[in-house]
């Protein structure tokens, strides 16, 4: 069976399949950034094409990590929201607010 890093039912997270991706994707940039000789200009061109699709490859998974940076909420969610402003007293509460005075 071919392994593969997409996320389905394996129980990994998000960020496990991202950094997978990302370390695969060095990979292919150190490769195709090898310096030993070539034994054909096919060779050379895989190896100029692999440095090529590493590079898109880490490009692209900056991108998104920084695309999801912005769609994150400004203000950890951990932290408690401001407190509604309280009536000053307990009939207002129940009638909408509004109090009238008799």
């Amino acid at each position: 069976m071919i392994p593969t890093i997409s996320g389905g039912n394996t129980g990994r997270t998000r960020g496990d399949i991202d950094d997978q991706r990302k370390r695969l994707a060095y990979a292919m940039l150190q490769q195709g950034m090898d310096a030993s000789p070539v034994q054909s200009t096919w060779q050379g061109a895989a190896r100029l094409a692999q440095a090529l699709m590493g590079g898109l490859a880490i490009r692209q998974a900056d991108q998104e990590q920084k695309a999801a940076a912005t769609q994150a909420p400004a203000v950890p969610t951990a932290t408690p929201s401001t407190p509604p402003a309280r009536s000053s007293g307990l009939l207002p509460s129940f009638s909408g607010g509004k109090r009238t005075v008799a």
